[in-house]
């Protein structure tokens, strides 16, 4: 298998056109989404982005996330003093 290295030095040997013609390919490849191993679902590459993009809010503290009751209300649409 080859490193990354050895693929970016043959793709920096392509001419400009097969560059963006392999750069297309690359960005239907990634939009393809992730299957979920074992499962049929297929997770839509969009939708990683977004969780990724809100857990690392999370982590640097711009999205403190919702309490348990919050929690509650959302799923179950009840009051749970």
């Amino acid at each position: 298998m080859l490193t990354y290295n050895e693929v970016l030095n043959q793709v920096q040997q392509l001419s400009i056109s097969e560059q963006l013609r392999l750069s297309e390919e690359l960005k239907n490849i990634l939009n393809q989404g992730v299957e979920v191993e074992g499962d049929s679902e297929v997770i839509p590459a969009e939708e990683i982005a977004e969780s990724e993009a809100a857990w690392q809010d999370y982590l640097a503290g711009r999205d403190r996330g919702i309490s348990s009751k919050e929690l509650k209300q959302k799923l179950f649409g009840e009051s749970f003093d």
